[in-house]
């Protein structure tokens, strides 16, 4: 299981009136991936950015995503994120996103 070789805490971005956004760096030796869809030509596309607790740019990924939802291409976004961060031996993740709806239901599957 996923939840037995990885310490993973979810975050949504604080918003303030204005809907400014700031990226916050993760805790020490943690590392964050941040991910979010957009729309091109009708199609949804899809990316990620891991970065670490000296906002150190550490990977990134982005795929175009023919004939599905924009939500299944951010899920699959975080889904390809966390890969790329396990694989490359992280283990101790922040994920954070603007879609509630993701995190949630990430939040169940622990």
């Amino acid at each position: 299981m996923l939840d037995d070789f990885i310490s993973m805490g979810f975050s949504s971005p604080p918003f303030t009136s204005n809907h400014l956004v700031r990226w916050y760096s993760p805790s020490v030796r943690f590392i964050k991936i941040n991910f979010d869809r957009s729309v091109i030509s009708s199609s949804p596309a899809a990316g990620f950015i891991i970065r670490d607790w000296t906002d150190k740019l550490l990977k990134v990924g982005v795929a175009y995503y023919r004939q599905t939802s924009i939500s299944v291409a951010e899920t699959r976004a975080l889904q390809d994120g966390v890969h790329s961060a396990v694989q490359t031996g992280f283990n101790k993740i922040i994920i954070e996103c603007d879609n509630n709806i993701v995190i949630q239901a990430l939040k169940a599957s622990f």
